[in-house]
């Protein structure tokens, strides 16, 4: 499975404490992590991509996106001023169906991972495939 360094390593620990509480959620299973820097990012935010179990009901989003949403610095993920955490979220379902489709979502995550700017920070067995299929 490729590992790189990501763009801003200095929020490495405070990404993979985030994904260990996602890990141990009650509600829904996380399957992939990943901690990442999209080519189309225009100032210094900060994306984890996660495939959880039942995200989003396992629904296939109509419009081909994937849910994205961000957020400014919390006492629990304190962040620079103009630096944002944005969460990238699907299902595995959705996930498989973007990448056979190569929805825009897909084309920014393999980007940012064959520039190097992509870590995996979590991984089980389902989610080792689907990151392969990425190509």
């Amino acid at each position: 499975m490729p590992v790189a360094i990501a763009t801003y390593p200095e929020f490495e620990v405070q990404v993979r404490d985030m994904v260990e509480q996602h890990r141990r959620s009650k509600d829904g299973r996380l399957h992939l992590a990943v901690y990442f820097a999209p080519p189309r990012r225009t100032k210094r935010d900060i994306f984890l991509f996660e495939v959880i179990d039942g995200f989003g009901g396992d629904a296939i989003d109509s419009e081909d996106k994937l849910f994205e949403f961000g957020y400014g610095s919390t006492p629990g993920f304190p962040l620079p001023t103009g630096t944002n955490l944005r969460m990238v979220l699907t299902n595995p379902a959705e996930f498989h169906h973007a990448i056979d489709h190569d929805w825009k979502a897909v084309q920014e995550l393999r980007a940012a991972r064959d520039a190097g700017k992509a870590i995996v920070i979590h991984a089980d067995g389902l989610g080792r495939r689907l990151w392969t299929l990425l190509g």
